[in-house]
């Protein structure tokens, strides 16, 4: 996907841990995305609920970890689970066994990742999910 193509894909990016959070942000900056950030699920839902509501700036993807402190990504998924203009999500976990897989899956997640990933294998995901939507 070439910036053209992605340069108004707006990216809300959920991530505790500070240096994670910075550089997924910062890749996804460089290959074109408009990036939003925050550090726990609480944030993550306020800001997703000021999207539904049109306060806050759209959202075209969420990539958001499981475990958060607030709320996590599997809370949050659960709690939009009956929105209909809800972005797709992308859950990142460190403890990715099958149980999470699926929870994550029946909620809605549109990918679960296993972390570490490879930086390239979440680009291809938010570059065909971006195209998905856009299409």
């Amino acid at each position: 996907m070439t910036v053209n193509e992605t340069e108004n894909a707006h990216v809300l990016v959920a991530e505790d841990d500070q240096a994670f959070r910075e550089l997924l942000c910062f890749t996804l900056f460089r290959a074109g995305y408009t990036v939003t950030s925050c550090a726990d699920g609480l944030t993550l839902l306020e800001r997703l609920e000021e999207h539904l509501q049109g306060k806050e700036d759209r959202f075209d993807l969420v990539i958001s970890d499981v475990r958060m402190p607030a709320l996590t990504g599997l809370e949050v998924l659960e709690a939009l689970h009956d929105q209909p203009r809800r972005p797709p999500l992308i859950c990142m976990t460190a403890f990715g066994d099958p149980a999470t897989h699926a929870m994550a899956r029946d909620l809605g997640a549109t990918a679960t990742l296993d972390k570490p990933f490879a930086i390239e294998c979440l680009l291809e995901e938010v570059a065909a999910i971006c195209r998905r939507k856009v299409h």
